[in-house]
């Protein structure tokens, strides 16, 4: 056999040789692209398939945190009914002595309405030291609150303002015989004591005298508890 020849039959085994190698190692190469496509599209689906869970447990997280953050962002002052804070005055209905005299205590009627004064500490609330509202007792209108109530050493229940300034009438009289400013309910004049000029400087430098028998006294968040 020619030497040409069998050196062609070597290059074509050769050339095949290679071309099985070359095929192998695509081959293979695809494998292991597929196994690692494989692999991470199992990853994903198993991520995917997770999901759901994750997402069931997130949300239940969420509504069991959810009532403290609402809890926390809740404003126990915005959420109040104005209606319920807001102090309320009965219906005015003015009554006769005779009924005065069933409805109200023998001190009562005749500080209210003879200006007669009770005796200095033997009274019910001069030293009452709670927080809330003071009413007339012959109407109910607001006259004081326990915020303006200072402690005068006087015997008598003091103020340094009322409520509101129009709910309060004055007068002057003469009952000991020097010039006094008297105190009355401005809706139904009932008397309750008198003003005087000192009071404490840091405030209105005034100090309402009154008679714990014209007053009727409601605790904080009673307030508006007058048909009780």
């Amino acid at each position: 056999m020619p030497i040409v020849s069998k050196f062609r039959k070597r290059r074509i085994r050769l050339a095949a040789f290679l071309s099985v190698c070359g095929a192998a190692i695509v081959i293979g190469q695809a494998g292991d692209i597929r196994r690692v496509f494989g692999q991470e599209g199992k990853t994903a689906n198993s991520e995917t398939a997770r999901d759901p869970a994750d997402q069931n447990r997130s949300a239940s997280q969420d509504k069991t945190r959810a009532p403290e953050d609402s809890r926390a962002s809740v404003d126990p002052v915005a959420d109040q009914d104005p209606d319920e804070t807001k102090i309320k005055e009965p219906e005015f209905r003015r009554k006769s002595k005779p009924q005065l005299k069933r409805a109200l205590t023998s001190i009562e009627f005749k500080v209210t309405q003879n200006a007669d004064t009770e005796p200095a500490f033997r009274n019910r609330y001069w030293n009452n030291k709670k927080d809330g509202l003071y009413r007339c007792v012959v109407c109910g209108l607001s006259l004081f609150s326990s915020e303006t109530k200072y402690k005068s050493g006087t015997g008598w229940p003091s103020f340094w303002a009322p409520i509101e300034e129009d709910h309060v009438g004055y007068k002057t009289d003469y009952f000991l015989f020097y010039p006094r400013t008297e105190v009355h309910c401005k809706r139904c004049s009932a008397h309750l004591g008198h003003v005087f000029d000192d009071g404490p400087t840091d405030t209105t430098g005034k100090r309402f005298c009154m008679n714990s028998a014209a007053m009727k006294f409601y605790e904080s968040g009673k307030e508006n508890d007058f048909d009780e």
